[in-house]
């Protein structure tokens, strides 16, 4: 009889044991992949995300794209071939469906041209500042 009672309790915890021990994306009901997203996306890097994931997952897994990104050329590369998909006319309305994540996919968002505008007139405008000041400077 107390060889049962031990077995019983040796059975209890290992029991428990197993119970408390899971590997990520084995028993969670969902199996994760890693994409790579990179360029004008605000956590750029490895991301996992689930397995039937698609553009948006992918974006939203790396804090969605910066107010810099071209959102009409986002570069996908998907088993060696690199694809360009319009985002912006998938969210207008007009555009093809997202496409699907697979593992170890990559995502590259590009900076819109006008952000190259954005920094010459902004560096104008601080040269055209200094030289006011040393005008004003000048005259005293």
């Amino acid at each position: 009889m107390r060889a049962f009672c031990w077995i019983v309790i040796v059975l209890a915890f290992i029991s428990q044991a197993v119970e408390d021990y899971s590997l990520p994306g084995i028993n969670s009901d969902e199996i994760l992949m890693p994409v790579n997203v990179w360029g004008e996306v605000r956590n750029p890097g490895m991301h996992m995300v689930p397995w039937n994931s698609d553009l948006r997952d992918a974006l939203s897994a790396a804090g969605g794209p910066t107010s810099n990104a071209n959102l009409s050329g986002i570069k996908i590369i998907l088993s060696g071939i690199d694809m360009e998909y319009d985002l912006s006319g998938y969210l207008s309305g007009d555009g093809a469906p997202l496409p699907g994540m697979e593992p170890d996919a990559t995502v590259y968002v590009s900076a819109s041209s006008y952000v190259w505008w954005k920094d010459v007139v902004d560096f104008s405008y601080k040269i055209l500042v200094m030289v006011n000041v040393v005008l004003l400077m000048s005259r005293t």
